[in-house]
Parts: structure tokens; sequence; C-alpha cells
């Protein structure tokens, strides 16, 4: 067929009164609808254009009154120099300068970012492009999949909603509702969202994600998940290059290796050097079935292992613990969690039933069934208040308590041991009668415990010195030991009890 160059030009006011443009084609035909008078039937090589943009097809309808253009095959539009948009069939109306285009792979193209869907819509007034029947978008090297959506070109910005999922290399998200720019590449959320990586998953269900420097924040709902670490809180910064995150508010960190669960209200956490610290009511929870013990400070620091398990752990300042057998103060303590060792420093005391320990250091050793040994390391004191004004004391160098489970079996007292043993007889109606006061200094005493955790018998050894006296013999001086002092006012009775600070 002879190419023919045809140039149709028209110049129609619609009602709206806007001003029709010309569609010019070429190497191909043209003619009307015998039917349909105002419609051109167009073929080959079709090029429409339209204020600034350029539709380019095999062939197209184009109708003269409605100012509408339908065109089919290899559509090709061209927005700008840097949007374009490809599909299979489209419809254009000059009047609302709407775009809808399908095809079994529609291609949206504006500068790096390419989406493709099977059916699009673009409003030209507000440079929107809207689909409802799923797209997968890239940009780079990130990936967003949703089953509908709008772009807004003027801003690069993603407003997507059901089953979303935006990828990269290094992390995924998936939410139901999500607003991304591909600008400053900050994703959005209001709604549950799970932020994954190599190494940690964070839940939040509103906040934002920026996958060019991989910074999150959270705000409602928050959660990161580590391996067998799970961190809990109502806001959340974290930064996954430095490797830092920053929780506020309602904290809590869980160990599901160790049985341990931090809380606090304020948490820095580097995963880089495996360093943690906990403040703003900061509390350790070491969970056991039978009874969990609760220790307070005015800061935990906390380090772990490559698999971000708690390795060692460390308490500073107001340092108090609650468990019913056990509750002890101090000014700062340190828990080896691998060797089960826990070493309590500066003016510690420790009580367990009626019994009150205290040492220039006190070191606990734990295993499976709760503490096994009581190391009273320096000025070794243990009293038990027998009656008012009344206890029994002994004291020594060093003093190590044996447990079994957690019930004392005996103590030993070494070098230097004194003590001061107040002697009873069960009566009739069950009370205790005093009978009499033993005192005894030797350079070693071992103290033996009854089933109900009492001292049921004490024995001095290697040159002891043991004197009986009746109770209203017993001379005042020798009621107490050198360095005698009884810290009850100190003890929490009740777990909330360990928040209170003594003067």
């Amino acid at each position: 067929m002879k190419k023919i160059l045809l140039i149709l030009l028209f110049s129609i006011l619609s009602s709206i009164g806007y001003c029709q443009k010309f569609i010019e084609y070429q190497s191909g035909m043209g003619s009307r609808d015998a039917e349909k008078p105002d419609i051109w039937v167009l073929y080959k090589q079709v090029h429409g254009t339209h204020e600034g943009m350029d539709l380019y097809s095999d062939s197209a309808h184009y109708d003269t009154k409605l100012n509408d253009f339908t065109a089919f095959r290899n559509i090709k539009i061209v927005l700008t120099d840097t949007t374009t948009i490809y599909g299979d069939k489209l419809f254009y109306n000059g009047n609302t300068r709407i775009v809808e285009i399908w095809g079994k792979e529609v291609v949206f193209i504006d500068g790096d970012t390419r989406l493709v869907t099977t059916h699009l819509v673009y409003d030209r007034n507000s440079s929107t492009a809207s689909y409802t029947a799923g797209a997968v978008t890239t940009n780079k090297e990130n990936k967003l999949v949703s089953v509908k959506g709008f772009y807004f070109s003027n801003t690069k910005e993603f407003h997507v909603f059901d089953s979303v999922v935006l990828s990269d290399t290094a992390s995924m998200i998936i939410t139901d509702t999500l607003h991304y720019n591909t600008n400053t590449n900050i994703a959005f959320f209001t709604t549950p969202t799970y932020i994954y990586s190599d190494s940690t998953t964070i839940y939040s269900e509103n906040g934002w994600y920026n996958t060019g420097n991989e910074k999150a924040h959270s705000d409602k709902a928050t959660s990161i998940t580590s391996k067998e670490q799970k961190l809990t809180c109502d806001t959340l910064d974290y930064d996954k290059k430095r490797m830092t995150s920053i929780a506020r508010h309602n904290v809590a960190i869980s160990d599901s290796v160790n049985n341990l669960t931090i809380i606090g209200h304020y948490a820095y956490s580097n995963e880089r050097i495996h360093h943690m610290f906990i403040t703003d009511s900061a509390t350790a929870i070491f969970v056991d079935k039978k009874d969990s013990l609760h220790l307070h400070s005015d800061t935990l620091f906390a380090t772990t292992s490559h698999g971000n398990n708690f390795e060692t752990m460390a308490a500073y300042h107001h340092v108090k613990f609650f468990r019913n057998d056990i509750q002890g103060s101090c000014d700062s303590i340190f828990y080896n969690i691998p060797d089960s060792i826990i070493t309590m420093y500066y003016d510690p005391v420790m009580w367990s039933d009626e019994n009150q320990f205290t040492a220039d250091t006190i070191v606990m050793m734990l295993d499976t069934s709760g503490i096994k040994e009581i190391h009273l390391k320096g000025n070794a004191f243990i009293i038990q208040q027998v009656d008012i004004n009344k206890y029994n004391q002994i004291n020594g160098k060093t003093a190590i308590v044996y447990l079994d489970g957690r019930n004392p079996i005996y103590c030993d007292i070494i070098g230097n041991a004194q003590s001061i043993y107040y002697l009873t007889e069960e009566q009739d109606d069950g009370t205790e009668a005093l009978l009499g006061v033993n005192i005894g200094i030797g350079s070693g005493i071992r103290i033996y415990f009854n089933e109900n955790r009492e001292p049921s018998r004490i024995v001095t050894y290697t040159n002891p010195d043991m004197t009986t006296y009746p109770i209203k013999d017993l001379p005042e001086e020798k009621k107490t030991l050198k360095g005698f002092k009884w810290c009850h006012d100190k003890r929490p009775l009740h777990v909330n009890d360990i928040y209170k600070h003594n003067k």
C-alpha cells in the first residue's frame, strides 16, 4: 500500500469549553466510522498528542465530539522526558485528562521507578497513577508489591494497600498499608507491620523505616526479636548499620535461654560490641516457675553473646532484690550468667527467713534448683533475731553457707570465729523457752540448720572457748559481737519494696 501522510487538525470546542488538540498519523489509513461519523478510525503507527503528552499505538479510535481516544496494541504514552507508560489497550479523555490503560503487562516508568500491573489509571491533573489489580514496583534495589495503590509523580510517593511487601537486599517490610517515598527512601506505616532482616524482626503498628540508611522508628506496640531475645517497648529507634537501638517507656527484654527478663523505661543496646544498659526503674527478673527473683537498681548493664543471649549483668546503685525465700540490698551486683555466680559489693546484706547475712563481699553460686552456696568474704556476719533485743550471732573472716535447693544445710565460719547463740526448749504449748546463752570463740564454727531453716546446732572447733550464761546473768557487753548491725529497715518485705530507697 502506498504510504500516505495525513494530518488531521481538530478544533472543536466541547461543552465545557475545552480546546482539543490534533492527532497525526502516518504510514497508515484514517477514515470516519460510517455509523458514527464523529469517530475517526486510525491505523498503523498512530501518534497522538495532547498538551505535552504523546500517545503511540498500532490503531486507535478518536471521538471528535467527546474528545476521547481509544488505542489498541503496542501502546506507548510519553508524559515527560522521564515518565512513560506501556500497555495493550488505552482509553484517554481529553476533557478529564485521565488515562486508563490495560494489558497483560502494563508498565509505568518514572525515572528509576518501574511499576508493572495489568490495569492502570493515570490522572494528568494531579500526576497520580493508581491501580487495584496488584502491582510490582522496582526502584534501584527496592521492590514494592501490593494489591492496590497510588503513585504521586510530583512527590515520588506511593500510598499502597493490601498485602504490601517492600524489600531490598537487606530487609523486608510486610504490612497492609504503607506510604513510601522513593526520593527519601522512607516508608511510613500505620497498621501492624513486620520488618525482617538477617538477624532481627521488628514489629510495629505505627512508625517508619528508611531503606537507604536502614534506620527504623516505632511508637506503637513495638517489639524487636533477635534469635532467643525479644524486646518490647512503646517507642523504638533502631539503626541497623550501627547495630544500635534505643527503647523508651515500658521496656521489656526477655532471654528465653537464661529465663531472664529485664524491664525499665529506657534501654540502649549496641549489638556490635554486645553491650546494653537499662535505666529508669530498671529491674531484672530471674524467671522461675516456683518463685521468680526480682532485682532493681538505678542502672543495669548487660553484655550479650554472638547469639544475643545475656552473658553478664551488672547492677549499680540502690540495688535491692526480692524472692519469697531470699532478699538482698547493696550498692552494686555483678552476675556471670554462664557460670551462675552473683557477686554483691559495697555494704551487701542478704536475708533468708530470719537470717541476716553481711560481709564486705557476698558471692552466691546458683544451679538449676536455686542457690547452692553463699560465700561471705571479709567481716562475715550472720544474725538471727530470737526475741526483742536478743539475737543469735556468728561472725568471722569468711563464711560459706551450703544449701540444698533453697534450704540451708550448714554454714562454716572460718577465721576468728565468734558466736552468740540462745539456747531454747520447746514447751508443751509449742512455744520456745529461753534457757541460756552460749558464747563461743574459735578458729572455726559450723552451724547446722533444721528443716525449718533455723540453726539447730553449733559446733566450735580448733581451740574452742565455750561459755554458757543464764539469760539474766548475761553481761550487757556480751549481748552483741563487735561489728553487729541489724539492717531490718533495709529489707524488702514485698516485691514492690525493691523500689524503695533507704536513706
